[in-house]
């Protein structure tokens, strides 16, 4: 199985006091028992650092860039110039929800790769039609 990874989830994963971080753990050791394949997008990833960076400090945030970049945890897409104006088509579509441009960004990958599940805590994936894992 092929699961997309939001800045949610990565954010849960590494700081110890976020709400979902109990749950974001436990899915973590689901996902090694399972092998489950991550996949995520330099958008998430550059959304992640900058999060990691205001919450919790440029400490963090490095050591989390350099476990995503250097450890080969999961596949991260760049998003191009197609998967920015499907993305853009989306924001556009979406008017009615408070979605940032990032996530619309992922709705594009998703859609692209025929990806149907999120780890995420962020309840638009959901509003947009893909599964929340």
């Amino acid at each position: 199985m092929k699961l997309f990874v939001d800045t949610s989830a990565w954010f849960a994963l590494r700081d110890r006091d976020d709400q979902f971080s109990e749950q974001a753990l436990e899915k973590l050791m689901r996902i090694k028992s399972e092998r489950i394949e991550l996949i995520t997008s330099d958008y998430v990833f550059d959304e992640s650092v900058t999060l990691i960076n205001a919450r919790i400090g440029h400490r963090a945030a490095v050591s989390f860039g350099d476990t995503l970049l250097k450890s080969g945890v999961g596949q991260m897409v760049t998003i191009g110039e197609d998967l920015r104006l499907a993305a853009f088509e989306l924001f556009r579509k979406y008017s009615d929800k408070t979605l940032s441009f990032t996530d619309c960004t992922s709705f594009a990958l998703m859609k692209r790769l025929n990806l149907k599940k999120a780890f995420t805590f962020d309840a638009h994936f959901q509003q947009v039609g893909f599964e929340i894992w």
